[in-house]
């Protein structure tokens, strides 16, 4: 393993627990290969950590470990048996969830999501690729796995020089699963990032309290499971919305899967579109895909989001609850609830916080690396006083 020195910027970051660094962290630069480990230390010889380097990344190294060790599948072994223990004790009794978490589990640039005894794998770096098939011995060997997927469609990867693929082993197409009581079909082949979100699980126990005999809006309902939770805890009726005709008959299966699909009713359709002719509800959900992928699509993003959100509002009811969500990483928590509040002005309603919802527990944030938060979810009740710009409200 070939050794390169930091300079005084890059020792400070590294003793801050930072897991990357860029060109000017370094005093020299080492010739390797793409996604190769490199041994990190300080001009006076000190070891620091071990890493594997992309020259032609714009993070050039990601840290794998502040011990002076070998990167091995004994390496990955541990950490995964160690993750295993900690998510069956975050969700007892459950089987499926996050059991990597990139960055925030200090496995950077790797992803794993397991749905019972199916391991769906995303390598978004080039020193992930490289350590493939050591990454495959581990799960092997450290869980009981019937069937493996490598779902390395990222568009990141191309950043990295890195082709996009899927592969599978000991599996064919979508299967059933079970998540808090409800049956979901994961399909990790054709389906969004690794067939399912497990990052609002919480956040979907939630909203699910706040619903019972109200009418209910999905926006952007991709699989349908907002949906599934709030008509299994009493929704009178829900709307669910996508533009994807697929993630529609993904969720209608779920719905009929799970003897709900008398809830749910599943509306193809642009969400802006639909909020133009729809009723007034007691209770909307907003969950947008990510509105801002770089942080240069800041503004129009940000943009995109308060149109958003000021028109679900003024389909909602006073009282309502209204559930907004953000999974934008470049859009802060204090971002969304302005933008929120200017939405909510624009229509003279009132926003009252009730709760602050996070990505799930099996998605850490590391607090070094705060782009490890990326998902926000801000419960409200929205007040509507009664001949104030009544007009204004509905248009």
């Amino acid at each position: 393993m070939k050794t390169t020195i930091l300079n005084r910027k890059g020792v400070k970051k590294v003793l801050g627990r930072r897991l990357w660094l860029g060109k000017a962290d370094f005093l020299t630069l080492p010739e390797v290969t793409s996604g190769e480990l490199v041994r990190l230390t300080s001009k006076e010889g000190h070891f620091l950590a071990i890493a594997y380097f992309n020259p032609k990344s714009r993070i050039m190294a990601r840290i794998l470990s502040f011990q002076d060790e070998e990167i091995s599948r004994e390496f990955f072994v541990k950490r995964f048996k160690k993750n295993f223990g900690d998510r069956q004790k975050l969700y007892p009794g459950e089987t499926c969830f996050r059991l990597v978490h990139g960055e925030g589990d200090l496995l950077p640039g790797l992803t794993v999501d397991l749905f019972e005894s199916v391991a769906v794998v995303q390598l978004a770096t080039a020193g992930m690729e490289r350590l493939k098939s050591t990454i495959y011995d581990a799960l092997k060997e450290a869980l009981p796995l019937k069937a493996l997927v490598f779902k390395n469609d990222l568009p990141v990867r191309k950043e990295e020089g890195l082709p996009l693929y899927v592969e599978k082993e000991g599996i064919d197409g979508p299967f059933w699963a079970k998540i808090d009581g409800l049956y979901f079909l994961i399909d990790p082949i054709s389906g969004q990032k690794t067939g399912f979100f497990l990052d609002q699980r919480e956040n979907r126990r939630r909203f699910s309290l706040y619903v019972k005999d109200k009418l209910v809006f999905d926006l952007f309902c991709y699989s349908g499971a907002f949906s599934l939770y709030a008509a299994r805890s009493g929704a009178q009726k829900v709307l669910a919305v996508d533009r994807s005709s697929q993630a529609l008959a993904l969720a209608e299966e779920n719905a009929r899967k799970n003897n709900l699909a008398g809830k749910v009713t599943f509306i193809q359709d642009e969400v802006e579109n639909f909020l133009q002719y729809a009723p007034k509800a007691q209770a909307i959900v907003l969950d947008p895909p990510a509105l801002i992928k770089k942080e240069r699509a800041y503004q129009a993003g940000r943009k995109l989001y308060e149109v958003l959100n000021n028109k679900a509002l003024a389909r909602l009811e006073d009282q309502g609850i209204f559930l907004s969500c953000s999974c934008s990483q470049f859009l802060k928590l204090h971002d969304l609830l302005s933008l929120i509040e200017r939405a909510a002005l624009k229509s003279a309603l009132y926003p009252q916080l009730l709760e602050i919802g996070l990505q799930a527990k099996d998605h850490p944030i590391y607090l070094s690396m705060p782009e490890t938060w990326y998902l926000k979810a801000v419960f409200l009740k929205i007040l509507a006083f009664e001949g104030e710009d009544e007009k204004q409200r509905s248009s």
